[in-house]
């Protein structure tokens, strides 16, 4: 998210917090997963081997770039041991913080 700074009149910084740009569902359950990912010191060919899917489907599905089936999302959920509702659940707040 860009920050822009300006000083007012009392030499006092002011943030001025620009809104990110729209995300749609797929690139916010992306970002999801990528957060999920990461807060565990994994990288993508730690869950491309751990789930059977390919590197470049992980990656593609991090990038928002790929809509997934309930079955892939489902396989990541119980990977990251955490209930599908909790992803779709942040990624429309993700989402929706956006619009």
């Amino acid at each position: 998210m860009p920050l822009n700074c300006v000083v007012n009149l009392d030499h006092v910084w002011v943030a001025d917090f620009q809104k990110p740009e729209s995300l749609t569902l797929e690139q916010a359950i992306g970002r999801v997963l990528l957060h999920l990912r990461t807060e565990r010191n994994l990288n993508q060919i730690d869950v491309a081997v751990a789930t059977n899917f390919g590197l470049r489907s992980i990656r593609t599905m991090e990038h928002g770039r790929q809509s997934m089936t309930i079955r892939s999302l489902d396989a990541l959920a119980m990977f990251y041991r955490i209930p599908i509702e909790e992803i779709i659940i942040r990624a429309k707040r993700l989402r929706d913080e956006t619009l």
